[in-house]
């Protein structure tokens, strides 16, 4: 166990390590230069060598990239181009504000779709219920999550005027300390929310129909049959044996929807760290773009190597070698 243990955590060094090369690569070798639309056009070339020094983009390729990854293994993730300001304070409220999307709305998808699977698989096989169930799911999952942002938007906003069609909260409003957990706030929380929930719902609704449907036929099913037990408590006992497979899922799927729920916050306006993503590559705001990849990739193969423990304690017929 110590030993697979020991070589999991070194892929995963060197899995960050690599996305983490490719990312400042790409931002290096990009034709457009992030420093035009930085620098004061009265600004002498002693000054301008001095902010490329402190941007870190004076010297070679090479002599650029070591001192990024000692700054890196420091936790200095640098200065933000654009804001004048270090990383770190630029993200982390924005990816405070990323969980509260993401976070809930994946249990929420878990909840509500592990629900109606256990439903789906444990009705008759190819009746009406299943066949609704399966046809539902594979449509949902089909739709690309900003279109089923554009169509809430339209429904709920735009027409029937239910929920504010954009940020986290109305004007002239703070959103500080508790005041986050106002009426306000779960207002404009309720759409992005919903929208990540119902782009996660298909998969939960597919992983435990597929479970219930395979225990449906065991022994220990018929057993608890023979001892006279309710139908509702013998689909319990399927459903409950059917979520390992989901509860390991869960793990790399919150990844998934943290990196996922970019298009949500572009949709919804909503401040978090994927809409925030979006505009430092288009500002070439290297430092805050290549701070926010390297964060989703620690947060991925975490997540990942979460999953595989887990796991192993969950079913004991795993071993690990």
């Amino acid at each position: 166990m110590r030993g697979y243990i020991l070589r999991r955590l070194a892929q995963s060094a060197l899995v960050i390590w690599a996305v983490t090369t490719v990312m400042f690569v790409m931002f290096r070798v990009m034709p457009s230069d992030p420093t035009a639309i930085l620098m004061d056009r009265g600004m002498t070339e002693e000054a301008q060598q001095r902010l490329l020094q402190e941007w870190g983009l004076t010297g070679s390729l090479w002599d650029q990239y070591v001192a990024y990854m000692l700054n890196l293994i420091q936790g200095d993730f640098g200065s933000s181009f654009f804001y004048r300001k270090p990383v770190w304070e630029v993200l982390f409220p924005l990816i405070v504000n990323t969980l509260w999307v993401a976070v809930p709305g994946l249990l929420l998808g878990a909840a509500i779709g592990s629900g109606l699977g256990l439903l789906v698989g444990w009705a008759p096989r190819g009746g009406r219920i299943e066949t609704t169930g399966i046809y539902l799911a594979t449509i949902i999952r089909g739709v690309p999550n900003f279109v089923i942002g554009i169509a809430m938007l339209a429904l709920f906003s735009s027409t029937l005027g239910w929920f504010p069609a954009f940020g986290m909260s109305s004007v002239g409003v703070e959103q500080e300390g508790w005041r986050i957990f106002s009426l306000d706030f779960l207002h404009h929380l309720a759409l992005p929310l919903i929208a990540v929930a119902i782009y996660f719902l298909p998969e939960n609704l597919l992983l435990m129909r597929s479970g219930v449907v395979e225990n449906r036929t065991e022994d220990y099913i018929e057993l608890v049959r023979a001892k006279g037990v309710a139908p509702a408590r013998v689909a319990w006992h399927a459903g409950r044996n059917s979520l390992l497979p989901l509860i390991t899922w869960l793990f790399p799927a919150l990844a998934e929807t943290i990196a996922g729920v970019i298009v949500v916050e572009i949709v919804f306006s909503w401040p978090g760290v994927g809409r925030e993503l979006v505009l430092a590559v288009t500002r070439q705001d290297y430092p805050l773009a290549q701070s926010a990849f390297f964060l989703l990739a620690v947060l991925i193969v975490v997540a990942n190597l979460a999953a595989d423990l887990l796991y192993g304690k969950l079913d004991p017929r795993v071993v690990y070698k």
